[in-house]
């Protein structure tokens, strides 16, 4: 049995909020890993595979999403 890991964008969901049953679909330029509308992000794997999907972790441990990166560039 393995342990699932999931890590959630610390600016668009910092509540930790995943709901598998309105996950989009992955296409180009999308996020996958994000519920219908409300723009919550989070992915499942650890961070070396956030990180291969262009997720950042800062200095301070914060986990941000591609999109919230590129919105929020002073990080």
């Amino acid at each position: 049995m393995s342990i699932r890991k999931f890590i959630f964008c610390d600016i668009c969901n910092p509540q930790g909020i995943r709901s598998i049953e309105l996950r989009r679909a992955p296409r180009e330029n999308q996020r996958t890993g994000r519920r219908l509308g409300d723009g919550r992000a989070w992915i499942e794997g650890d961070l070396n595979n956030a990180v291969k999907n262009r997720w950042l972790c800062t200095s301070d441990g914060r986990h941000v999403c591609p999109e919230c990166r590129a919105i929020k560039k002073d990080i």
